[in-house]
């Protein structure tokens, strides 16, 4: 006699069916969550501590404050410009957060040893601690700041001029917030 799709099934066929369903759920969740521990560890490991860090009156310099695309076709898509700054004073420079003023602009730190953190977007979009840099630039030190724009964020009626500003917060005395702009006219 066959066994229909409404006969009950025994309890030992049931834990034969349950092992090899558990095992492929359980492991790979295991083992993810494993993998973003260990990034996570290595990632605050790296960063400076905020409790460790006092108000600097060092002094920086900048290559440029501003700058502009010009026309930027949605159709060619990203662009992108970086502005170096260039620790002129005696003390460490600690970088707090880095972020944007729209969501159509992401940023990112690049350190003088060619170390570079993540992209870093719009407050307000992400968690509290999605914005923490936890960086020095030594004094001395030049890091560059990479600003990222996408013309197609608005959608196709996000034409016109527009205006972004990428803002570094400091341990700075006096000024900060560090502040980095650009501008373009989007077309389609």
């Amino acid at each position: 006699m066959s066994k229909s799709c409404c006969d009950k099934t025994s309890g030992k066929e049931l834990k034969g069916i349950l092992k090899p369903l558990l095992f492929i759920a359980v492991v790979p969740t295991v083992v993810v969550a494993g993998v973003i521990f260990l990034i996570s560890k290595s990632q605050s490991t790296a960063a400076v501590d905020r409790s460790e860090i006092g108000i600097s009156d060092t002094t920086y310099k900048v290559d440029k404050n501003s700058f502009s695309f010009g026309t930027v076709s949605m159709r060619d898509g990203i662009v992108e410009t970086v502005y170096e700054l260039t620790n002129t004073g005696s003390e460490d420079i600690f970088v707090k957060e880095l972020f944007t003023s729209c969501m159509c602009t992401k940023a990112q730190l690049i350190l003088s040893d060619g170390t570079q953190t993540g992209f870093y977007g719009m407050k307000g979009h992400g968690g509290l601690n999605d914005f923490y840099v936890g960086k020095l630039i030594k004094a001395g030190e030049t890091v560059s700041v990479k600003a990222v724009f996408d013309p197609n964020a608005h959608g196709p009626q996000g034409t016109g001029f527009i205006k972004r500003n990428i803002i570094l917060s400091t341990n700075l005395k006096s000024n900060p917030n560090i502040q980095f702009s650009f501008d373009a006219e989007v077309i389609k």
